[in-house]
């Protein structure tokens, strides 16, 4: 899979605005171990995946899906700058689209109309970003994709239901809870924080599995590439992440942290297409910050 998210062209997230440095905090014992950090892998191909601080879905787990449901609430947060929000996207994968040679993507299947609890959601052309240094960045249009924008209706700790009729038939249903609202308390965006010292983060919200993505920010192409995903053992709104863990991370000042709140369910289909499908409803709130 795929894509590039319709809603991050209409957003300009400027980095850079209010800096200020984190606040220094005691903290209990229990938060230092309530965290499991895993490298991110990356997926041995050219099959350009979506931004993690748009969807909050890795690039191993997104490539491996023949379809995915998502409902996500966005939140970008860089200080001065802050932005949110919340959509519904539907994407079938059909045969392989290659350039030169190498997978790029996949063409988007048409499957008829994909409805929204009641709603019938936007069939678009699908696009495919592609990055080359030489010629400069195109646009691959390959197939159909479903979107909704649901900024201004999202609803928290709700169950939506996404029904994909053909032929005037219903041939599957998707059912995926949204969790309750989250808010990140520290750190906030903007935040200037040393590598040296223990960095505390804490938040709101509950009724989904917790994770912290890390990422490096590209502030030119507004891109996050992932690099660990912190996986929170017991969601008690409160975590630390330790000063040798920041001390690994690659050169560079800009980073994004992206909590990532979400239900999420796979499951082996026949209709509309053949293979595993990926549901998520999810909030995902995007913490930039500069690590020295």
């Amino acid at each position: 899979m795929k894509r590039s998210l319709f809603i991050l062209g209409m957003i300009a997230l400027v980095i850079g605005g209010c800096k200020h440095p984190t606040e220094v905090e005691l903290v209990d014992e229990s938060a230092t171990t309530n965290l499991e950090a895993f490298a991110v892998a990356i997926p041995d191909t050219n099959i350009v995946t979506a931004s993690v601080d748009s969807t909050g879905i890795l690039p191993e787990e997104e490539v491996k899906a023949s379809a995915a449901f998502l409902i996500n609430m966005v939140t970008w947060d860089a200080g001065s700058v802050k932005r949110t929000v919340a959509y519904s996207r539907a994407f079938f994968a059909d045969s392989v689209v290659r350039l030169s040679g190498a997978s790029i993507g996949f063409i988007g299947r048409d499957v008829g109309s994909v409805i929204l609890d009641g709603g019938l959601m936007v069939k678009v052309p699908h696009r495919i970003p592609v990055v080359r240094p030489v010629l400069g960045d195109s646009v691959y249009v390959r197939g159909v994709e479903y979107l909704a924008d649901l900024t201004g209706s999202y609803q928290h700790d709700h169950a939506y239901a996404w029904t994909v009729i053909n032929r005037l038939q219903p041939v599957l249903t998707v059912t995926e809870q949204t969790p309750e609202a989250l808010a990140v308390l520290s750190p906030r965006g903007g935040a200037i924080h040393s590598r040296a010292v223990n960095l505390p983060i804490t938040w709101n919200g509950g009724k989904g599995k917790m994770t912290v993505i890390i990422s490096t920010y590209d502030t030119v192409r507004k891109k996050a590439r992932p690099l660990l995903e912190l996986r929170v053992r017991t969601n008690n709104g409160r975590a630390v992440i330790p000063a040798k863990l920041l001390s690994q991370l690659p050169s560079g000042t800009t980073f994004v942290l992206t909590f990532v709140l979400a239900n999420k369910t796979t499951a082996t289909v026949t209709q509309p297409v053949t293979g595993r499908v990926l549901s998520q409803a999810a909030a995902v709130y995007n913490v930039f910050v500069e690590l020295r």
